[in-house]
């Protein structure tokens, strides 16, 4: 593994014994009281993870029907359902998911069900991650975030939050085995919480309709951008941001539009395209340098999306700048 790369730790298990799957299954997610209550002609049971130490991402096989009641569940649990049938209960709300379609367990709130013959994928942030991402997005106080509902606020959002969970999967099950950087890591967990926090009902909802934020001067404009370029190449949020500046982040997010006709986090991305192309023209591709290596490290995980960016500023591709240094 390479200077600066997150390590991502993958496992697998699978077996024909109830009791060992729901043992596992009690280890690895939280703890819950089951009861099968058809007979097993042949029961079988699969899970394989890969897991940041803050992102995790699961594909789950059970082959019969479970009544479950679980503890409080301490963390964003969220789940795409391939094929059986899910009944989950939770906070006074039921919800029967289909194959195609997601359920959300809100964190801190236990749930029951039935969840018959499954195959899952599912995605685990912690709430810190989630509420996080609501402050430098939305400006919400973390004490302030809860979500509203199991089910998503639109099909095409939950199309989106599908899409995103698919991608994250492709990143996750890379075999390097590892993401090349901090801010890479930063940005598929901000990727995971926003795409969560946009598709699925909570106070971030009704954001929009909060008061304006007064008026925000130069002064944390200039403190802002001092702080976004000392920390290019670290993992950042409007939230730290805001901090820095010492103003809150809908103020400042307002103030950069006023001041810059942008946003702190669009101003982020100029400085690493800057210093991504700085790089570019300073390399060497006979001694191994390549403009995937170069985009990741400046927190640009989407080569496509780092190749358009580049073009449309510099004119030219990122891979004809490091040819012709």
């Amino acid at each position: 593994m390479g200077p600066g790369e997150v390590p991502l730790r993958r496992s697998a298990h699978a077996t024909s014994n109830i009791d060992e799957a729901h043992e596992a299954l009690r280890r690895f997610y939280f703890d819950f009281t089951a009861h099968v209550p058809r007979d097993l002609a042949q029961f079988t049971y699969s899970l394989r993870s890969v897991d940041s130490g803050v992102i995790g991402l699961d594909r789950l096989r059970y082959s019969t029907t479970l009544d479950i009641v679980t503890e409080p569940v301490q963390y964003v649990h969220a789940t795409y359902l391939l094929s059986g049938s899910l009944t989950v209960r939770s906070g006074g709300e039921q919800v029967r998911v289909a194959p195609g379609e997601l359920v959300l367990v809100p964190p801190g709130k236990a749930f029951q069900g039935r969840l018959d013959d499954f195959d899952v994928r599912i995605l685990r942030l912690p709430l810190s991650a989630v509420t996080h991402a609501a402050a430098a997005r939305w400006g919400i106080e973390p004490a302030d975030f809860a979500f509203r509902s199991m089910t998503p606020i639109s099909a095409p959002l939950a199309r989106y939050w599908r899409e995103t969970l698919a991608y994250l999967h492709r990143v996750a099950l890379n075999p390097d085995a590892a993401l090349p950087s901090a801010p890479a890591h930063a940005a598929i967990v901000d990727l995971a919480a926003a795409a969560t926090i946009a598709t699925f009902p909570s106070t971030a909802s009704t954001a929009c309709y909060l008061p304006g934020p007064g008026h925000t001067g130069p002064g944390p404009v200039r403190r802002a951008i001092a702080y976004l370029e000392e920390k290019a190449s670290d993992a950042v949020t409007l939230a730290d941001v805001a901090a820095a500046a010492g103003t809150g982040p809908r103020g400042l997010q307002a103030a950069f539009r006023r001041h810059l006709d942008t946003t702190p986090m669009g101003y982020l991305r100029r400085i690493r395209l800057e210093r991504a192309h700085r790089d570019l023209l300073g390399a060497d591709p006979g001694r191994g340098a390549t403009v995937g290596a170069i985009a990741r490290q400046w927190g640009f995980t989407h080569l496509g999306r780092f190749a358009a960016a580049y073009r449309e500023t510099y004119g030219t591709s990122p891979a004809e700048t490091l040819r012709t240094r």
